[in-house]
Order: structure tokens, then sequence, then C-alpha cells
């Protein structure tokens, strides 16, 4: 191997070292996205986590068409499992997160 060929050995080295470097970092931060989708998963709520009332918790009436016949309330929906709500990040910690 003369001098030239050694260069541009050297040169491929550390262009491949760097490479190297990068996709190390690139799959750092790919693991780390993917444990974010996973805890943002565990947030996401479904029609099934809710439970619908059918009676006014104002009045204790019984609903009629969604609505109570006393004080003209909406059909009620309430979660099943308030441990879910509680996880759920709040607006302005959202958009702190993404910037």
């Amino acid at each position: 191997m003369n001098i030239t060929e050694w260069i541009k050995y050297e040169k491929l080295e550390k262009e491949n070292e760097a490479l190297n470097s990068k996709i190390r970092t690139l799959k750092e931060e790919n693991e780390a996205l993917k444990k974010e989708l996973a805890e943002l998963k565990q947030q996401q709520l479904y029609k099934e986590d809710f439970k619908e009332f059918y009676y006014c918790i104002n009045c204790v009436d019984k609903l009629s068409f969604d609505r109570c016949r006393n004080c003209d309330w909406k059909r009620i929906i309430d979660l099943k499992d308030n441990s879910k709500y509680n996880k759920l990040l709040s607006k302005d910690v959202k958009y702190e997160k993404v910037k």
C-alpha cells in the first residue's frame, strides 16, 4: 500500500467512524421516541373507557331522550377509571414537551 492509498484509507476510516457515530445517535433517538410513543398510547382514551349515566346527577331523575326532564341537562358521560384521566397531560405541558 503506497502513501496515496494509505491517505485514502485513513480518510475513509474517519468517514466510516463518523457515520457509525451518527447511526448510534439516531438509534438512541429512535428508542427515546418509541418510549414516548408507548407512554402516549397509554394515555389515549377510547370510547370503551367511558360509562354513561342513565340518570341526572343533579336531580337524580331518569334521563329521557338523553336529557333530564327537570333540569334539561344533556346526557352525562364519565370515565370508568379515573386513573387514566390522571395520566393525561394538560395542554400547557403538551406544548412545552413538543417544543
